[in-house]
């Protein structure tokens, strides 16, 4: 992105308002909290609901192997340069069955916000800013049309890198042989190398699923399912790790302190009376973190708060059939 392609003052505010638009995608990979309602008690699959680590663990590992949708809203507010911008919306969808998975990511309402407060390249009006994603496990697909929106902000040409490669693919797709690479989960590895945080949802129920200690939140609905909460905490590294993100960069890049990685984070987590997990939720005010960035010496926001919305449902629909791009028909990009 260049000085030129976005303007003067205003483009230097709609460029700083970008990047920390796209961290706090990064910083808030989790999920909402669920409204409160006065519901009968809820059991769990062949035990009744406990308030343990143990049933916690069961739920996360029984929920991974049905079949499911799910859907990430992401409710985010920040001001910088006595600019602000205050966006909630669906930025994931997608659906898992066994192996294989399918998911989009949408950042239109993100860059559409930013651009009422500081102007944007004219490149992205109409531009598709989307990103789908498809795969098994020895295989993952990537479309990206966002990174082909990004690389026309600088003028069309396609930067260097595994951006670059996914930018010249356009609205194609791109093939990801997962046997040619190392271990780790390979929908977050692979997503983040490419520049995108994949939240990959089943490494955000294993999370969960080490959980130490829990908390009884109570019944609610969620969807119009009755479930009943716990609350689990981990820390800002392990969150942003499971949201398919490489938590050192930051501290590597000067944007967050080393210690930070170590504040704690309540989750809550919602299940239903199958002992399903039906949210996995929390906010996130980080102005604690803003000042310690600025110490830093970090260009920072004067407020920064984020809070997700995790939501997994239509367990074992029949509906649920994933069918992956023809691999003929896909560029082979494995070796970015």
């Amino acid at each position: 992105m260049t000085a030129e392609g976005l303007g003067s003052r205003g483009g230097r505010r709609g460029r700083r308002l970008l990047l920390v638009g796209s961290t706090t995608l990064a910083l808030a990979a989790g999920a909402a909290c669920a409204s409160e309602a006065e519901l009968p008690g809820v059991s769990a699959g062949d035990g009744e609901f406990e308030a343990t680590p143990e049933f916690l663990a069961d739920a996360a590992r029984r929920s991974s192997g049905e079949a499911y949708r799910l859907e990430m809203d992401l409710a985010m507010e920040l001001a910088l340069l006595a600019e602000s911008v205050d966006v909630d919306w669906q930025v994931m969808s997608g659906e898992l069955e066994g192996e294989r998975y399918e998911m989009t990511m949408d950042l239109g309402p993100m860059f559409e916000a930013i651009g009422e407060v500081a102007p944007m390249p004219p490149s992205l009006g109409d531009a598709d800013l989307t990103v789908e994603m498809a795969g098994a496990a020895d295989v993952m697909y990537l479309r990206a049309p966002l990174f082909e929106a990004i690389a026309d902000m600088g003028g069309g040409a396609a930067p260097g890198g595994p951006l670059g490669d996914l930018a010249r693919l356009g609205s194609d797709w791109g093939r990801v042989d997962l046997t040619r690479l190392g271990d780790g989960s390979p929908l977050n590895d692979v997503a983040s190398a490419a520049g995108v945080q994949a939240a990959d949802p089943r490494a955000f129920l294993e999370l969960v699923a080490g959980a130490d200690e829990v908390e009884e939140l109570g019944d609610s609905q969620v969807r119009g399912v009755p479930v009943h909460g716990l609350a689990a905490e981990a820390t800002l590294g392990e969150v942003l790790e499971a949201s398919g993100d490489d938590p050192e960069l930051y501290t590597e890049r000067n944007e967050l302190p080393s210690d930070a990685l170590e504040v704690p984070l309540p989750i809550e987590v919602w299940i239903d009376g199958d002992g399903l997990v039906r949210r996995i939720a929390y906010e996130m005010d980080l102005g604690e973190l803003v000042e310690a960035s600025e110490e830093a010496g970090t260009v920072t926001p004067d407020t920064f708060s984020a809070a997700v919305t995790l939501d997994f449902f239509d367990y074992g629909d029949d509906s649920i059939a994933i069918e992956l791009p023809d691999p003929d028909e896909a560029v082979d990009v494995t070796g970015f």
